[in-house]
């Protein structure tokens, strides 16, 4: 996959995650000061800045992180989520 198209998806999944805690926190999950929904913003400037393959997975490792944890919440809530596609390079 080529870096820019990478980048853009790593942008569009990070959006989708913050939807989906949007919706969490409206179910009743907390989000001390913010925590998550603070992350998810430094993460889309980091996906907006990232110049190489390196700092994108670095950004994707974080994401896939916070992914884990808002999916982990609406599980325990009986609701399901979807895992997203992040990208990877190409061998």
């Amino acid at each position: 996959m080529k870096f820019s198209l990478a980048r853009e998806a790593t942008f569009e999944n990070i959006e989708a995650l913050q939807t989906s805690l949007a919706q969490c926190v409206n179910g009743g999950m907390l989000d001390l000061e913010d925590t998550y929904y603070d992350a998810l913003g430094a993460l889309l400037e980091d996906a907006r800045v990232v110049a190489n393959w390196d700092e994108l997975e670095e950004v994707i490792t974080r994401a896939k992180t916070l992914e884990t944890d808002v999916a982990a919440w609406l599980s325990m809530q009986g609701r399901t989520s979807l895992s997203l596609p992040w990208p990877r390079p190409d061998p």
